[in-house]
């Protein structure tokens, strides 16, 4: 299928658009009515594993808004699942997993299984097929560093000192546990890509419990690798870091064609910093999006005056949509971006 038609595409790509193309980072969650309706009844897990109901899942935002890309629904914490670790989300705490990591033992236990995603892959392939060819559809996963975060401590945390201190103590063991990671990640990629995603998204959501030394040194290298296996087979890779986004030198060695960045920066100033080098993509407060529509129009004419010609700028929030979100504030958001990048 060529993405010729697919103005996503086109704006990751850094060529010519007649406007700023729009998604929104968990644009199929609780803010959408029709989305609880579905959560009633079914889990979490049945949502990503049954392909009907991911697909379905996955076009709720699409079938309601006139965005330019889904996102397939699904979770960066299916890579620790396909490695032998299962997580139970748990009211107000998150994503908490049955196993531990203790000691040596427990990493060498971790085993790939590529057939964990089979029904991943196929919700994608439905999704593809039920998709307008004008739209794109995103695939993501974690950061290696993200996700061993989570791995490590069992659940969220609010400094992951786990990870950090087997880095320090022990970096053998912690390169054994990335490496498995790192290359569950890439088959996972590679069969995403091969069910029918346009793009490939990477969360690194925990990036700010490192330090800049040491994200260099026993980070980076990671996403790297994931990021040139990614442009190697000519889809367009994204790279979100929330918090890092002040270090632009710094995440530009990732070699992602997008850079996605959150709200505590100036998008002119990334533009300027960037020089054409990568897409961008982001940077509106999420809380915007409760607040009156007049604000939202003042707060998105701002990104769009600071980034200034649309030339490789994709528009999103600077991180995921929050569940107390009126849906009818996304529909002016969208329409609002529209109208105001239209040439």
């Amino acid at each position: 299928m060529k993405n010729s038609n697919q103005i996503f595409i086109d704006a990751c790509n850094m060529l010519p658009v007649d406007r700023t193309p729009i998604w929104i980072m968990r644009q199929a969650g609780r803010y959408l009515p029709e989305y609880r309706k579905i959560r009633l009844k079914s889990s979490f897990h049945d949502m990503m594993h049954t392909p009907e109901l991911m697909s379905e899942v996955t076009m709720l935002p699409i079938n309601r808004f006139s965005l330019d890309a889904a996102i397939m629904f699904s979770d960066i914490l299916v890579i620790p699942e396909s490695l032998g670790m299962n997580f139970k989300l748990v009211p107000k705490v998150g994503p908490v997993f049955e196993q531990e990591i203790l000691n040596e033992s427990d990493i060498e236990k971790l085993n790939f299984q590529n057939d964990y995603f089979k029904n991943i892959y196929h919700g994608i392939s439905l999704i593809r097929s039920n998709l307008d060819q004008k739209k794109s559809l995103i695939g993501f996963a974690g950061a290696p560093w993200t996700v061993a975060c989570y791995m490590l401590e069992g659940k969220p945390s609010k400094d992951y000192m786990k990870l950090r201190s087997l880095l320090i103590e022990k970096p053998i063991l912690y390169k054994k546990l990335m490496d498995k990671i790192t290359n569950a990640t890439i088959d996972y990629i590679d069969g995403q890509i091969e069910a029918g995603v346009n793009a490939i998204q990477i969360f690194d959501s925990n990036g700010t419990y490192i330090s800049k030394y040491h994200y260099e040194k026993y980070s980076l290298p990671y996403i790297k690798k994931i990021i040139n296996h990614i442009n190697s087979k000519n889809v367009p890779s994204i790279y979100f870091a929330k918090g890092l986004c002040s270090e632009i030198d710094l995440i530009l060695k990732t070699e992602s064609k997008v850079l996605g960045i959150d709200w505590t920066v100036d998008i002119g100033d990334v533009k300027n910093k960037v020089l054409n080098r990568a897409a961008i993509q982001g940077n509106l407060d999420p809380s915007v999006l409760l607040c009156s529509n007049k604000i939202i129009k003042k707060e998105v004419s701002k990104i769009i005056n600071s980034f200034g010609n649309n030339h490789g700028h994709i528009f999103n929030l600077g991180h995921g949509i929050t569940p107390s979100v009126n849906p009818n504030s996304v529909e002016f958001l969208i329409d609002i971006v529209k109208e105001l990048t239209a040439k």
